[in-house]
């Protein structure tokens, strides 16, 4: 094993981090998949190597409908500590608290406490909702503030909220709510630009005078919005971020889809004042994102490049409490204005350079096993040797793939699909996914033993026809190659024991 190198402590420059909101440390693996499907991913530190392999899917879980928003922190020249903040999601819907999480390293993550509380007769009372906090600090005031989107439980107060704390670890004193500039405000994000100076980013909400998303300048003490920057009038989208290069401005946005996954959005500029760019897909349409929302983006200066990374909610739209994060390398290519999110199924970033890269793993191809009952081979233009195996379902109408190799240890194994099963419902913003009265979900559930042993379940979100994606869980397989898979259904929310048609599986080190 190579000899682990501490990251250097004056390189984390970065938007936002994770969350989890279990109690106590976090638990990190060092392989990721891309597609974060896994149910029981177990984490842990990578005492033995000197880069973070990340899949692209499977961050920690939630716990609660959380909506997710953790911070942006840059932590240069201070500490060398990432700091993330986000909101505790047991108590559902209702504000129970802001919590903080710090890592060195973006992989090793503890919960030390609470940030911000619930204060009764407040905008923050226990029978309030706050959302997508983030957090800023101000040099002149040397106070770390705290935004939000404050609300009541019908979203009909549409505001935004902040409190301040001369630490970033708080606690932090709740300041006040209130409507930006005399508008609404939905999903909120903020930006601090290489200048110091800090924006608010927001949509205003779902009405016929709404449907705007601005860009709103801070006021020296980064409390309150002072000036409107600019706005993208009747776009209608969502969960904005931005992102930073030397010469490029991208800001990055979802459709209004709920808890349903969208071709997500960006736009270019030289300011952000604009002239803004049309809009254009972030990933290859069809992917619906890779099955995510926008929710943030990192920057990590290393000190040999600087990698930009995206952040995606990967909703569970039938189980809240076990939605994840989808990490992926982002590329800006500032010469045109283009925004490109890389899609791999396992791969790795060196925090001290900031270079990444993907390993190799072993394909199996799903038509070299052995199929039973109604399980069967089918061709399939889209997948990588253009058959499938379909038909999967329940235990009865599986498929088992032998002659793989295992290390005696952990790897992750990625299965490589096709379900189109929601008929195009998850890029609508509107509407049913029953449209005949069909069993269609947004999901389907596979089942996975390895040589025989006790089944674990792999969800697999439905995309549309012909678009391969992936779903990725950690086995331990003997040492050698004899050893098989074998994988069928489970029954889902639709009442069906299907998993998704199966390309290949691909097994890394």
């Amino acid at each position: 094993m190579a000899q682990h190198h501490p990251p250097s402590r004056s390189r984390f420059v970065f938007s936002n981090t994770f969350e989890d909101h279990h109690e106590g440390a976090k638990r990190f693996t060092k392989l990721y998949p891309t597609e974060y499907g896994v149910e029981e991913l177990v984490y842990s530190s990578l005492a033995e190597i000197d880069r973070l392999l990340y899949p692209s899917g499977h961050y920690p879980r939630r716990v609660g409908r959380t909506e997710g928003w953790t911070v942006v922190l840059s932590v240069e020249d201070r500490d060398g500590v990432a700091y993330s903040i986000n909101r505790d999601g047991y108590a559902g819907l209702y504000l129970s608290a802001i919590n903080l999480y710090t890592s060195p390293d973006l992989t090793n993550w503890t919960r030390i406490g609470h940030a911000l509380s619930p204060v009764n007769g407040t905008g923050i009372a226990s029978d309030r909702v706050v959302e997508r906090p983030k957090v800023i600090y101000n040099e002149p005031t040397q106070q770390w503030v705290l935004w939000f989107h404050a609300d009541n439980s019908s979203y009909g107060l549409l505001q935004q909220g902040i409190a301040t704390s001369p630490n970033i670890t708080g606690p932090y004193e709740f300041q006040s709510v209130f409507s930006p500039l005399s508008d609404f405000s939905q999903d909120f994000g903020l930006f601090q630009d290489d200048d110091g100076q800090a924006y608010a980013l927001y949509s205003n909400g779902d009405s016929e005078a709404g449907r705007d998303n601005k860009i709103d300048r801070l006021n020296d003490e980064f409390i309150e919005e002072v000036e409107n920057v600019y706005t993208f009038h009747d776009i209608d989208l969502e969960a904005p971020t931005i992102l930073r290069t030397d010469s490029k401005y991208y800001i990055i946005m979802s459709h209004k889809t709920g808890y349903r996954p969208n071709n997500v959005v960006y736009y270019s500029a030289d300011k952000l004042s604009g002239p803004w760019s049309i809009s254009s897909y972030i990933a290859p349409p069809g992917t619906r994102t890779y099955n995510t929302q926008s929710g943030w983006n990192i920057r990590l200066k290393g000190s040999k490049q600087i990698t930009y990374i995206y952040v995606g909610d990967h909703w569970d739209a039938y189980g809240l409490p076990d939605s994840r994060y989808i990490w992926l390398p982002l590329i800006p290519h500032d010469d045109t204005g283009k925004l490109e999110l890389v899609w791999k199924d396992v791969w790795a970033i060196d925090v001290d350079t900031g270079e990444w890269w993907a390993p190799e793993g072993t394909s199996y191809e799903a038509e070299s096993g052995t199929t039973i009952g109604n399980a069967r081979v089918a061709v399939s233009p889209d997948s990588s040797g253009h058959k499938v195996v379909t038909g999967i379902a329940g235990a009865n109408s599986n498929l088992t793939i032998s002659g793989i190799t295992g290390t005696g240890n952990p790897q992750w194994v990625s299965l490589h699909y096709i379900n189109s099963d929601d008929m195009g419902f998850g890029d609508n913003p509107a509407g049913s996914p029953d449209r005949i009265g069909g069993k269609y979900a947004l999901r389907r559930i596979a089942t996975v033993s390895v040589n025989g042993g006790d089944p674990v379940e792999l969800k697999q979100r439905s995309s549309n026809e012909g678009i391969v994606l992936t779903a990725s869980i950690e086995l331990t397989f003997q040492e050698g190659s004899d050893n098989y898979i074998t994988i069928g259904g489970a029954n889902n929310t639709n009442g069906k024991d299907w998993a998704a048609d199966l390309d290949k599986i691909v097994v890394y080190e």
